[in-house]
C-alpha cells in the first residue's frame, strides 16, 4: 500500500516538473491553451490514482459485512453460576436450638483430624450414630448412602462410629467394609473423649441428631430411630 502511495507522489512531482518546462519554452500566446489542456489531463490522472488508492484502503480496513464486526458463529454466552443452586430453605425454630455449642476434636475413619468446624459449611447437618456390631445400622447404611448423594447442597450428613475409637484401629476394617458395600461416601468420625461427651447419653443405636452451622444441637436426639423417621424429622426443617 505504501509503495503505491510513493509511486503516486513521484508521478505527481514528475508531472509538475514537465509542466513547468513546457510552460517555460512555449510562446506566450499559446501558453494559456497548453496550460489548460495539460492541467486537465494531469488532474484526471491524479483523481484516478487517488480513487484507486481509496479503494485499496477500504478493502483492507473494512470488513466484508459493511463495517459491522460479527462474532464467530460458535461464540456462546458463558453460564453464570448460581451459588444457591441445589440448595433449599432451612427453617429451624429458635425454640429447638440449644444454647450450648458443640466442641470436639477427633479424627475421621481414614485418620484426618477434624473439629466442630465441619458443621460451618452447611445450614443443617444430620449426625448419624452407628456401630459395626449393629444389624439395623448395617441394614440401613445403603439408604443413608443414597441420601448423601442426593441431599440438597446446604444439607450434610456425618456419621459417628461408636465402636471405632481415636488412636485404636480395632473395628476400622469392619467399618470400611460396611461403608464400602453400601457405597457410602459421607464423612465418618471416630469416637474420641470429646466426641464421647456428645454421645454418652445415647443408649441405643442407630440414633441421630441435627446440628446447625454454628454447632447448636437442634431439638431432641432421635434415639433408636430408623432412617425413615429421621428423614421425616429433617424434612420438617426444610422448606
Amino acid at each position: 500500500m505504501w509503495n503505491k502511495i510513493k509511486t503516486i507522489i513521484v508521478t505527481v512531482l514528475a508531472t509538475l516538473g514537465v509542466l513547468f518546462i513546457i510552460l517555460m519554452i512555449i510562446p506566450d500566446d499559446e501558453e494559456d491553451a497548453v496550460e489548460t489542456e495539460v492541467v486537465e489531463e494531469q488532474t484526471a490522472q491524479m483523481s484516478e490514482d487517488v480513487s484507486e488508492l481509496h479503494e485499496d484502503l477500504d478493502a483492507q480496513e473494512k470488513p466484508e459485512t459493511g463495517g459491522i464486526v460479527q462474532l464467530p458463529e460458535d461464540t456462546e454466552e458463558l453460564p453464570v453460576e448460581d451459588e444457591n443452586a441445589g440448595s433449599v430453605s432451612v427453617n429451624i425454630p429458635a425454640s429447638e436450638l440449644s444454647d450450648k455449642k458443640i466442641r470436639f476434636t477427633t479424627k475421621t475413619l481414614d485418620g484426618k483430624k477434624v473439629t466442630q468446624d465441619i458443621f460451618s459449611d452447611h445450614d443443617i447437618t444430620l449426625v448419624h450414630v452407628w456401630g459395626t456390631y449393629c444389624g439395623p445400622c448395617i441394614a440401613e447404611m445403603g439408604k443413608y448412602a443414597q441420601f448423601y448423594k442426593t441431599a440438597p447442597k446446604n444439607v450434610n450428613l456425618v456419621g459417628i462410629i461408636c465402636d471405632v475409637y481415636d488412636g485404636i484401629d480395632s473395628n476400622v476394617d469392619d467399618a470400611n467394609e460396611i461403608l464400602g458395600e453400601a457405597g457410602a461416601g459421607f464423612m465418618n468420625l471416630r469416637t474420641s473423649d470429646s466426641v464421647y461427651e456428645l454421645t454418652q447419653g445415647i443408649q441405643v443405636i442407630p440414633s441421630s441428631f441435627f446440628v446447625d452451622r454454628e454447632g447448636h444441637v437442634i431439638g431432641e436426639v432421635m434415639m433408636g430411630q430408623g432412617f425413615d423417621a429421621t428423614i421425616s424429622r429433617l424434612n420438617g426443617y426444610l422448606r
